[in-house]
């Protein structure tokens, strides 16, 4: 039995894009996309290591002010979120409200992260 027609369309169209992808996109730029991308290219690649520059970047305090203060965030979010039916059930609550009470925890997310980009763009209280 041959392929219906839904599904050989699509697989014609993929492997036009591929060739034409494959005989278009090269290996880099002609020019380097940033100064620090130039900076690498002309200096010698044993200068610059992959341990070095995470030594680096645990010695630079507002990365470790960011990394904490997205962690605590993100793992407070997740750990609320994926016990939250468990939480809400243990109440007597349905699995309608658990339902209602994430969907709240989500769009409050989104609304406060728009209001807090608002704000700093606003003060430029990020700089």
């Amino acid at each position: 039995p041959s392929p219906p027609l839904l599904l050989l369309l699509p697989l014609i169209i993929i492997i036009i894009i591929i060739i034409i992808m494959i005989n278009i996109i090269q290996d880099r730029p002609q020019l380097p996309p940033s100064q620090a991308q130039a900076v690498l290219l002309t200096g010698p690649a044993e200068d610059y290591s992959y341990s070095q520059s995470i030594v680096r970047l645990f010695k630079n305090k507002p990365f470790i002010l960011l990394l904490l203060s997205y962690g605590i965030m993100t793992g407070s979010f997740y750990s609320v979120s994926t016990l939250l039916n468990q939480m809400i059930i243990a109440h007597n609550h349905s699995e309608l409200n658990a339902g209602r009470i994430g969907l709240t925890l989500v769009v409050a997310g989104m609304v406060g992260s728009i209001l807090c980009g608002l704000w700093l763009d606003h003060t430029k209280a990020y700089k």
